[in-house]
């Protein structure tokens, strides 16, 4: 899919990277929704362009962070 990207939506995953590196989205759907609204990229290449986004953690400790964060009160849970 990602070799895919410059021949379905213009630019590479580096040039969407970037483009996305200038704005600021507290949310991975409101990425998306730019990515989508503002350039016509397809749900799937979006969806994959923001994710590929975000920094991946570094442990799986980090992973457990990430995903509780903003429901900490869960945490105990798992």
């Amino acid at each position: 899919m990602i070799n895919n990207l410059p021949e379905k939506t213009g630019k590479s995953l580096e040039q969407w990277l970037e483009l996305l590196q200038t704005q600021s989205f507290t949310k991975h759907s409101e990425a998306v929704n730019f990515l989508k609204q503002e350039h016509g990229v397809t749900h799937g290449f979006a969806n994959s362009i923001v994710h590929l986004s975000k920094p991946a953690p570094a442990s799986p400790d980090d992973w457990v962070a990430q995903q509780y964060r903003g429901k900490e009160t869960l945490l105990p849970i798992y």
